[in-house]
């Protein structure tokens, strides 16, 4: 089977959803939450019920989030694979991620390592791509 030759524009929304991806793990990482308001559209949808969490809007995500800072003391999450499937101005992704947390729970800190898949919609809005809504799916832990 030849390899597939793409459209200029499937070439720049591809790297222009790489790079929300980059942006937005970055920002997690660094708690940097107006460079995370640049990945997720307002009224985005977050479900977290893998992890016990019911499915929010973007706001409380973003509150619950902040609040893991003092808890939460270092991070790196590593992607591959992204697979993506574009339609138009809407695209679905599904993100495999390798998260590494230092968790400080009381005088005691952790390292906890969990797999997770991000399954996106996502939608072109006037300030770029935007994620519309997520499911973080736990793959594994350790």
């Amino acid at each position: 089977m030849a390899d597939r030759i793409y459209a200029l524009r499937e070439i720049q929304d591809r790297l222009a959803i790489e790079d929300l991806y980059d942006r937005q793990l970055a920002a997690a990482e660094a708690f940097d939450f107006e460079a995370y308001d640049t990945t997720f559209s307002a009224d985005a949808r977050i479900d977290l019920s893998d992890f016990g969490r019911p499915e929010s809007g973007y706001a409380e995500y973003r509150a619950w989030l902040a609040g893991l800072r003092g808890t939460m003391v270092a991070a790196q999450r590593i992607t591959g694979g992204l697979r993506l499937v574009l339609e138009g101005d809407r695209a679905r992704t599904r993100v495999p991620v390798a998260c590494h947390v230092t968790m400080q729970i009381g005088d005691e800190r952790r390292l906890v390592h969990t797999g997770i898949f991000y399954d996106d919609r996502l939608e072109r809005r006037p300030e770029g791509w935007r994620i519309v809504h997520r499911v973080e799916e736990l793959a594994w832990s350790a």
